[in-house]
């Protein structure tokens, strides 16, 4: 029982260190690419193995119980391995740095539009605006190949 108790805790436990470790590496790459949804997954995954463990098997059947353990944990050390392959190569920070180095001026925050969006491919890149002699012109940057373009200017 003590066992038990103890792996059911050791699953609550690195699920929150992962969403933490996910939250803050997330946020330098302003959870593009999918970041945000791999915290719920995790989030929601554990709603369902605590629903499953406590409500759906039976109290005297240990077995099922303990392949359930095994999957959880098996996810949970999976999950940062996806994290990471989603991860762009770019930070955000990085990609206006470098526009800045590029074009000149300085960052703004952009009122009209977010931080992401999306291309026509589908892929997520990163908009940067920069102000420069009272204009404020746009950049789209894509974080995987490190180019960037004019957007909406």
């Amino acid at each position: 029982m003590v066992k038990r108790k103890r792996l059911l805790l050791g699953v609550l436990i690195v699920s929150l260190i992962e969403i933490i470790y996910f939250y803050f590496m997330g946020k330098k790459f302003v959870y593009m690419n999918g970041l945000k949804e791999v915290i719920e997954i995790v989030i929601i995954g554990n709603i369902a193995f605590f629903v499953a463990y406590f409500l759906l098997l039976e109290p005297s059947n240990f077995r099922k119980k303990y392949i359930l353990l095994i999957i959880a944990y098996a996810l949970l050390i999976i999950a940062p391995f996806v994290y990471h392959s989603k991860m762009p190569s770019t930070t955000f920070e990085e990609a206006q740095k470098l526009i800045m180095r590029t074009e000149g001026g300085k960052v703004v925050k952009d009122r009209d539009y977010t931080t992401t969006i999306k291309t026509y491919e589908g892929n997520e890149v990163y908009l940067i605006a920069l102000e420069k002699k009272s204009t404020v012109k746009r950049f789209a940057f894509d974080a995987e190949n490190q180019r960037y373009y004019p957007f909406s200017n």
